[in-house]
């Protein structure tokens, strides 16, 4: 899986198992850090894995998230799988 996508999915996945609607993420991206964005904003950025290290912590501090674990095996790094 490439890098991005898997960072999109890794955030999805996260929302999913706490349970976190877009609509609810939006407002604890407002409320906890001040970044403003609907849900349509938010699904596209999501849905075409277009944001960078800085957005995928920020979403990960919001949801409470303190560990992540990566399967940096199933990853693809420059069209190379490691």
């Amino acid at each position: 899986m490439e890098m991005e996508k898997y960072a999109s999915s890794k955030l999805r996945g996260e929302m999913k198992e706490k349970k976190v609607t877009t609509k609810v993420m939006c407002g604890l991206l407002k409320e906890k850090l001040d970044i403003s964005l609907n849900e349509q904003s938010f699904n596209n950025k999501i849905a075409r894995a277009n944001f960078g290290a800085t957005f995928f912590f920020q979403c990960m501090y919001v949801l409470n998230v303190r560990l992540i674990n990566f399967d940096i095996d199933n990853i693809e790094f420059n069209n190379k799988k490691v």
